[in-house]
């Protein structure tokens, strides 16, 4: 009971003072090392007093840690992890109905493959195509299956704020763990839009947030400043960075601290993002290769970037042949091709176009996924990172605004060829309160073509497109090989 006293003094004129204040007047159970003595910060136990030193060095930051922590332990939910997360696919009959005796055994195969997080009804997981009472099975049947031994991530994001509300409080009732929450799509509101919905939502409801930064899908981007003003909240635990930008993850993990989990939703440059300061990756790959993507984020984390690089590079083909077509069409259609689900998906999506399977088979045998694919000539085939000639090109100029780069990628695609990203950035959002899609960008792309032929008529049509679209301002370097 001193020590709470001593406590209780030393917190004097802090918020955290009449946070305790209650606990002062009660049974001696209230002094309990349980209760006050210990605290959990980033994953390690401490003492009152280191944790009041910690308070005392970043308070804003130390405060929005402590009451994360109490947040996720009090409820007794699983706290957010490092590592592979998988973006669940939904398994489907081919008539599109629930296929739920699949989903648990899928669910069983990720927790030996030693998946670290699962997260469920996202984009991947068709979630926009499920009634109320299909999520609702799904999160039952994933409860049951892993509840306590995987943490279970729920997508409950939607582009009203009340139903957002809704969504998450019925992911809170059914034992979600988190429930990952994307930035309301189309209606493109401002930072100070954004900041209130995820606030109105946090405040709403009991489970912990992670925060969706996708603006490639939804037209919007959650600004770093907005993305670190929302970290002081205490419900606020993570965010799913899809910019693409991995400049951003040093400022954020400075500024929003180590207990704030930064997963990359970019399954190529995931590898990048956890060497500079991620966490992990919310993986689309991790659906096929979940042991692989958890190996690579493991090494990763640990600072191995040699051993990360090199069996990452096994998986280019799968983080790039998997967004052939719109996500989850080619992922579905591999699960099927590996023999884990049946190749049930719903409209308005279909089965993945045939012009793409020997590609995508190339890239799972290429991932260890499945055994060698005959090819014509009795050998195997390869995928266009192996055999095909390519050549790197860095894109400059306002790439978004004027839709340039998506134009480029669809006309290379068009084309017969492929492509690489191999890095992105953009200057920082110098706005405040809207997107700023005038902001210049780059690209570095390695483009493949059949034959030498072929990718010199690819390089001469993206330099004409790029010549045309004048609004762009765009410039475009052939990078020696």
């Amino acid at each position: 009971r001193a020590l709470v006293l001593a406590l209780a003094c030393f917190l004097a004129g802090s918020p955290k003072a009449a946070a305790f204040a209650p606990r002062l007047g009660s049974s001696p159970a209230a002094a309990a090392p349980s209760a006050l003595g210990r605290r959990v910060l980033g994953g390690q136990v401490r003492t009152p007093a280191a944790a009041a030193a910690l308070s005392l060095q970043h308070p804003a930051r130390r405060r929005g840690a402590q009451q994360r922590s109490n947040v996720v332990l009090a409820a007794g939910r699983m706290p957010l992890p490092c590592g592979s997360l998988v973006a669940l696919a939904t398994p489907m009959m081919p008539d599109g109905s629930l296929d739920v005796g699949t989903l648990r055994a899928v669910l069983q195969w990720h927790k030996a493959e030693g998946t670290d997080g699962i997260v469920i009804l996202g984009t991947t997981g068709e979630a926009s195509t499920l009634t109320y009472e299909e999520k609702e099975e799904v999160m039952t049947v994933t409860r049951e299956e892993l509840g306590g031994s995987i943490p279970i991530v729920v997508g409950t994001g939607t582009i009203s704020t009340e139903a957002t509300i809704s969504a998450t409080k019925q992911a809170q009732r059914l034992g979600a763990d988190a429930a990952l929450v994307v930035t309301p799509y189309y209606v493109k509101p401002s930072q100070a839009g954004l900041a209130a919905h995820f606030t109105a939502v946090a405040d709403a409801c009991e489970v912990p947030l992670v925060l969706y930064n996708v603006p490639g899908r939804t037209g919007v981007d959650l600004s770093v400043e907005t993305t670190v003003t929302l970290a002081r909240h205490p419900k606020i635990v993570g965010l799913k960075d899809a910019t693409g930008d991995n400049t951003r993850v040093g400022p954020m993990r400075t500024l929003c601290g180590d207990d704030f989990k930064l997963y990359s939703g970019e399954d190529a440059m995931a590898r990048d993002y956890v060497l500079q300061g991620g966490d992990g990756v919310i993986s689309v790959t991790a659906n096929v290769a979940p042991g692989a993507v958890a190996k690579v984020m493991a090494m990763a984390k640990a600072g191995d970037g040699a051993g990360a690089d090199k069996l990452d590079s096994t998986l280019a083909g799968l983080h790039r042949d998997l967004f052939c077509e719109a996500n989850p069409i080619p992922v579905k259609w591999a699960l099927a091709r590996m023999g884990k689900t049946a190749s049930g998906i719903r409209l308005p999506l279909v089965e993945l176009n045939a012009n793409f399977h020997s590609r995508l088979e190339a890239a799972l045998q290429a991932g260890g996924c499945i055994e060698g694919v005959a090819g014509a000539s009795g050998g195997t085939s390869a995928g266009p990172d192996d055999s095909w000639p390519a050549q790197e090109i860095l894109l400059q100029g306002h790439l978004f605004d004027s839709g340039l780069i998506n134009q480029v990628l669809e006309l290379i695609e068009n084309r017969g060829g492929d492509f690489l990203i191999l890095n992105f950035s953009a200057q920082p959002n110098d706005q405040r309160t809207e997107f700023n899609m005038r902001r210049k960008s780059s690209v570095n792309l390695k483009i493949f073509g059949a034959d030498k032929e072929a990718l010199a008529d690819l390089i001469k049509r993206v330099k004409m497109l790029v010549s045309v679209m004048e609004s762009a301002d765009g410039e475009l370097t052939e990078v020696k090989n």
